[in-house]
């Protein structure tokens, strides 16, 4: 069987503007980096992604400088989450977060399986 790789466009909306990757140096994403990265007026994404686990989800939206994350890992795995902060402290809802530090203008919480919400700031309309 041969397995075509998916067109950049896929790749950087699911990677990039939603977030969703397969953490560096790890394999069959069982550890995963949920890191969004909204660009120019975009006020919301959402998209999911098949594992071998099972179904990842990452749905944001943008709103009067908020920045509302949430999060669904299938079973067995884990995930770095990085919430925008723009200097301020970040929300979480939900049991279970790991808070792991700011880097630049970002807090990294680290998850196991499950829903998690997040709630950041990205600056705009403050």
């Amino acid at each position: 069987m041969v397995r075509r790789s998916r067109p950049a466009a896929v790749r950087w909306f699911h990677s990039g503007l939603v977030g969703i990757r397969q953490a560096p140096g790890k394999a069959g994403y069982r550890e995963l980096v949920i890191d969004p990265r909204p660009v120019g007026g975009l006020t919301r994404a959402e998209g999911s992604y098949h594992t071998p686990y099972g179904l990842v989800s990452a749905r944001w939206v943008r709103e009067k400088g908020r920045f509302r994350l949430d999060v669904g890992l299938p079973p067995n795995t884990t995930a770095q989450v990085r919430v925008p902060t723009a200097g301020r402290k970040a929300q979480v809802t939900g049991d279970g977060a790991v808070f792991q530090g700011i880097r630049g203008a970002r807090a990294t919480y680290g998850v196991a399986s499950g829903r998690h919400g997040f709630v950041g700031y990205d600056g705009e309309g403050r």
